[in-house]
């Protein structure tokens, strides 16, 4: 009896054997194998490609909650254990400020968002010129935006983010030097000018008609804020009339008589904080 049931047993397990080979020998070949998964595509890490995760980010209006999901709020790993901050290793990671615009030696352009560096690309203009300029104190970011704090706060990008830093002047453009003028700051990004701004000629004795051109450094001279803009002589005068204590024989060689803190007899600016910074330094 006992050999009957081994019998069995092995002709059982003979037969499964061979169905087995036999259904493996008929597998359809021809069919296609699903890829590796790949989370990134090809010249997602490359800023040349135009898979570049950088683009696709502003395409989301810099939208960073995605990237949060796999890898973290903090980005340093996540479900995908893969941190952003090997690459990413400044302050604040993927949401530093230089990433997007600016660069090593601030985060106001160049460069502009869209990778502009040039100063007539509107996005780049004279920021240089106002963030360390060659002849006045140098104009804070809250001079012409309005203060932020942090990445996420919707002061920066907002909702409905376009890519385009809105206009918002600060004390200093609207500042009156204890004067008779009332600056009313205007900016037209059509024309790209910058208008009845305390730092650009409007106060008293000051050329309140004078317009600052964003795209172009050669728009402000001397003698464009006060004085003559076209000799460029900054003697103040108003409608052409010198009064005193300055008169028409002065040029500038001869601030330094009054505002020595400020210039030299060379004309130089030898103090830039004294210069338009809101007060008259003599």
């Amino acid at each position: 009896m006992k050999k009957i049931i081994l019998y069995y047993g092995l002709f059982t397990a003979m037969l499964a054997m061979f169905l087995v080979y036999q259904g493996c020998s008929e597998l359809d070949n021809s069919v296609t194998m699903a890829p590796d998964i790949d989370t990134h595509g090809d010249g997602w890490a490359n800023p040349s490609s135009n898979n570049f995760h950088g683009k696709y980010i502003a395409s989301t209006k810099w939208n960073l909650n995605q990237c949060k999901t796999c890898h973290g709020g903090d980005y340093t790993g996540g479900t995908a254990g893969s941190s952003c901050l090997g690459c990413h290793s400044g302050s604040g990671g993927p949401q530093n400020c230089r990433l997007c615009h600016g660069g090593p030696g601030g985060a106001n352009p160049p460069k502009a968002l869209n990778g502009d560096t040039s100063v007539t690309s509107l996005g780049v203009g004279v920021h240089a010129s106002h963030r360390n300029p060659q002849f006045s104190a140098s104009v804070s970011c809250e001079g012409c935006h309005q203060d932020f704090d942090g990445f996420d706060d919707p002061l920066h990008i907002g909702p409905n983010a376009d890519g385009i830093a809105e206009i918002v002047f600060g004390p200093l453009a609207y500042d009156t030097i204890n004067g008779p003028i009332r600056p009313n700051p205007t900016w037209d990004r059509n024309a790209a000018t910058c208008s009845n701004a305390y730092c650009h000629g409007t106060f008293k004795e000051g050329n309140v008609n004078a317009v600052g051109v964003w795209t172009n450094p050669n728009s402000v001279v001397c003698g464009t804020c006060h004085g003559d803009p076209v000799t460029g002589n900054p003697t103040p005068r108003t409608n052409n009339i010198f009064t005193e204590p300055h008169y028409s024989f002065m040029t500038i060689t001869s601030c330094y008589v009054c505002h020595g803190s400020v210039i030299n007899g060379q004309g130089q600016i030898t103090n830039k904080d004294l210069h338009v910074n809101g007060e008259l330094n003599y």
